[in-house]
């Protein structure tokens, strides 16, 4: 009898879990995430968002680690810890700002805030807000002390923390400017008259400077300088500009606080010539297919010692924050920066010279220019600029090999001669282009002695003096074990005891943690999860461990396919303590995954993630959709929000509504990416049919734009599948080739050299543009086809869609063609989800019986299903 209590509670267990419902429309705007997670410095707090909770908004939890106290907030802006840890300051809906006494229930509530400020003089924290009605307050959180300003129009705080400029309206034309020392407590007025604007100040709060604008928005710079000008005095800078090119604003002082950094915008073009017949005129001799389209910023050093603008950045040349290329590698404070110039796209890089980038060295202490890269260098796009300025490195496709270009010398030298690595990237190894596809850099030592380079597996130190040999930090232990080893910090702020590295195994997907210490390499633990994920993963974005500055203590984010990503806390990286719950995929019919290891049709090992439903019934028949686009097993781990389906399927909305799904990682053969594709498609369909749970005649494709692509070119080729989806595909080579997309890029080199994977001109192989365009072999189609392609689709012209749809019209083949109004390559919100009932109707009335849909009912689509000629 005692036995009955155990028997019942574990059939209400089995019950509830099978009658799980299914993914439906209503979750796509009420499913909740854990983001986001922020420590204080201590490493007693945290916090961190939950997402649509409630729905269409999101709470802001804190809570202590390691003892219950906790608070809730409806979010507005993110919580910021003061350096003490001893408050936190947010800023509610309402415009209310809260300063929470952390671990008590102590609040400093402020309603109608316009703005505030938190920051740091020396050892002592302050709050700086400013009310709607113009009055603002200064609290010291060390003492207390409160000082009140009226009419406060806006403010400027300094660096340091020390000096506090602020704005104040007189009467309907008249401002001020005051300038506040906080520390000996005085106030002076260094400016009445016209508004200021674009008011900035120097790290000391020595300097300040801001704009005046009359009626015809001609900007008056004004200066002051506390030691030498008393009050601000018009400065009149001379101007040194390109032609076409005005001055626009201030950015900031520099960190020495010599000069100021400026933004220069292109002057309006002149009214365009009488065109009464709306000719627009292109000629073989035009440097770029279209004008530019966003208006043109260049940037300009004011020069204080000899008050003068200086434009140091080419119309060409990118800015100066895009001169880095790796984590960590931008330093707002050097003063040389390296700029990228280029005349043409660089999509024509492999056949026009203009294309080709040049990379100047830029001192912007005097504005001096030196250009680094040699005519015809075909590497300019690897050259990094160390954070202070010392070197330049960059990879040699030709030779396979880093180089280092010494700034004060001009010296270049090959560091990486006799290492065995490959520092090319991993996930587009199979794009013509991917020779010239270095990794990012690992890094530098604060003094710039030293280079750390990552190549697919390891971490290697070079020496950039000379004096030692290039050490592998891991020991090939990454090449050894297929593991990909990363910094989880910048190598600058190493303690020096021992080093943290992430992990991810691209044969198992485990993510997870080692260490260096004392120069050997150990294991902290790899797990069946996503942590940080792979590094050059086109689909999760790469989440590092955010440390608490002044402890060992580190928060994380932990997630699997079937488990929600939330928020914990780890101090050794191998025990993680959960501070967050959320977990909105238990209350419907989830998702597991498990890694197939298969073989291509031509003989390539493979691997793919086949996606289950929670209620999966060994014993029943299971229809499958393949989806694919080009490596995806990374992702056996990863967590999918569900959402309407934007033009690839989602995946946890089909497999919760009984599909199973199989994503296939193609690797591709260079001219032959509708072949791979095939190739691996059938491959992964012969593997999976001979698991007893799968119908092999109610088998259905989906791909979106190149995946897209690789569904029109599979159905021409084999009719093994019951139905295919395929959304923003190409279906001709030859007549998408000459296409010109976005801002003026001619298509040709998509296809020579990245993407689509030709590897030649169409004159140089017009056979591949052939072999892999399906429109020339719709006659074959016999799989029935959802077609999506928008009009404005401004990646893959529509027309493609198109050529595909009358072509199958005529032959008599089965498609449907859906096309929205105002939606783009991707479509979003009601299309979105229109799209995503579609399709799933489509695939159950083709792969699970459904009854036929409404919107695919017509008198041919009757005789036709009628007949059984479903194919």
């Amino acid at each position: 009898m005692r036995q009955y209590p155990a028997i019942f509670l574990l059939l209400l267990t089995i019950s509830t879990y099978a009658q799980k419902r299914p993914l439906n429309d209503s979750d796509f705007n009420t499913w909740s995430l854990a983001l986001n997670p922020v420590i204080s410095n201590n490493g007693r707090y945290a916090s961190y968002y939950i997402y649509n909770q409630p729905p269409g908004q999101a709470t802001q939890v804190i809570q202590a680690i390691g003892h219950s106290w906790k608070k809730e907030l409806k979010a507005f802006q993110p919580i910021t810890f003061t350096a003490d840890s001893k408050y936190a300051v947010t800023k509610l809906a309402n415009d209310t700002l809260l300063l929470i006494t952390l671990g008590t229930s102590l609040e400093l509530i402020n309603p109608g805030v316009k703005k505030y400020t938190l920051f740091q003089q020396a050892d002592t924290g302050w709050l700086a807000f400013q009310r709607q009605g113009g009055n603002m307050e200064l609290h010291n959180l060390k003492t207390g002390a409160v000082h009140r300003y009226n009419d406060v129009s806006d403010y400027v705080i300094s660096g340091n923390g020390r000096f506090l400029f602020i704005k104040s309206q007189k009467d309907s034309i008249t401002y001020s400017i005051q300038a506040a020392d906080l520390s000996r407590h005085t106030t002076k007025e260094i400016y009445r008259g016209k508004e200021p604007v674009n008011i900035i100040a120097d790290d000391k709060g020595t300097q300040c400077a801001f704009l005046t604008r009359d009626k015809e928005t001609i900007a008056t710079s004004w200066y002051y300088h506390r030691d030498q000008t008393g009050k601000a005095i018009v400065a009149a800078p001379r101007m040194q500009l390109q032609e076409g090119m005005t001055f626009s604003n201030f950015d900031k002082f520099s960190s020495d606080g010599n000069f100021i950094y400026c933004i220069l915008s292109g002057n309006h073009p002149a009214p365009p010539a009488p065109n009464p017949a709306r000719l627009r005129l292109r000629t073989f001799m035009d440097t770029k297919l279209n004008e530019e389209e966003e208006p043109l910023r260049c940037q300009a050093i004011w020069y204080l010692h000899n008050n003068t603008i200086l434009q140091v950045q080419d119309k060409e040349e990118s800015p100066f924050y895009l001169a880095g290329f790796y984590a960590g590698s931008y330093n707002p404070h050097s003063t040389l920066k390296l700029l990228d110039k280029t005349l043409a796209h660089k999509g024509e890089w492999n056949w026009n010279e203009n294309a080709l980038s040049s990379r100047s060295l830029v001192d912007l202490t005097n504005g001096s220019r030196k250009q680094v890269t040699l005519p015809g260098d075909r590497n300019s796009a690897s050259y990094v600029l160390s954070p202070q300025g010392k070197w330049i490195i960059y990879y040699d496709a030709g030779q396979h090999h880093y180089f280092s270009y010494h700034v004060a010398t001009a010296e270049r030298k090959n560091i990486t001669a006799g290492i065995s690595a490959t520092w090319t990237t991993y996930d587009n190894d199979d794009i013509p282009f991917a020779p010239y596809l270095n990794l990012p850099l690992g890094g530098f030592s604060d003094d710039e002695t030293t280079l750390y380079l990552y190549d697919q597996h390891d971490i290697f130190r070079i020496d950039l003096t000379g004096k030692s040999a290039p050490v592998n930090m891991t020991n090939g232990y990454g090449k050894t074990h297929n593991i990909v080893f990363r910094f989880a910090f910048p190598p600058n702020e190493h303690t020096g005891k021992t080093i943290l590295l992430t992990a991810f195994n691209r044969t198992t997907k485990e993510d997870g943690f080692f260490e260096i210490a004392k120069g050997k390499l150990r294991q902290l633990s790899m797990q069946p999860f996503i942590f940080t994920g792979p590094e050059e993963s086109k689909y999760h974005l790469r989440t590092p461990p955010v440390k608490a500055k002044d402890a060992d203590v580190y928060l994380v984010q932990k997630m699997d396919a079937a488990s929600a990503p939330n928020i914990y806390v780890t101090k050794d990286f191998i025990h993680f303590d959960a501070i967050s719950d959320v977990h909105p995929e238990r209350q419907v019919n989830w998702l597991t995954t498990e890694l197939v290891d298969f073989t291509t049709r031509d003989g390539k090992a493979a691997q793919g993630i086949l996606y289950k439903p929670e209620d999966f019934d060994p014993k029943k028949k299971y229809p499958v959709i393949f989806y694919y686009y080009e490596k995806i097993s990374e992702c056996l781990h990863l967590y999918i929000r569900p959402e309407p389906s934007m033009g690839p399927m989602n995946i946890p909305c089909f497999v919760s509504n009984g599909f199973l799904v199989f994503t296939p990682d193609v690797h591709f053969d260079i001219g032959y990416p509708g072949r791979s594709a095939l190739q691996t498609v059938l491959g992964a369909a012969d593997k999976l049919v001979q698991l007893p749970y799968v119908d092999s005649t109610r088998m259905g494709l989906q791909g979106h734009s190149f995946g897209g692509f690789q569904t029109n070119y599979i159905i021409t080729h084999t009719d093994r599948f019951a139905a295919a989806c395929s959304a923003a595909g190409f279906t001709n080579f030859v007549s998408a080739y000459g296409s010109i997309i976005g801002s003026g890029y001619s298509r040709q080199g998509q296809y020579e050299l990245y993407r689509d994977r030709i590897g030649a001109s169409l004159w140089e192989r017009p056979d591949l543009y052939l072999e892999n365009s399906p429109v020339f072999n719709i006659d074959k189609i016999k799989t029935p086809l959802l077609l999506m392609h928008n009009m404005e689709d401004n990646d893959v012209p529509v027309g493609q869609g198109i050529e595909f749809f009358t072509g199958m019209r005529r032959m008599g083949k089965v498609v449907y063609f859906l096309q929205y109004e105002g939606q783009g390559h991707s479509i979003f919100d009601k299309p979105a989800l229109d799209y995503n009932t579609r399709m799933l109707e489509f695939f159950n009335y083709y792969l699970k019986g459904a009854a036929l849909p409404g919107w695919m009912t017509d008198k041919r689509a009757k005789i036709l299903h009628a007949k059984g000629l479903k194919n």
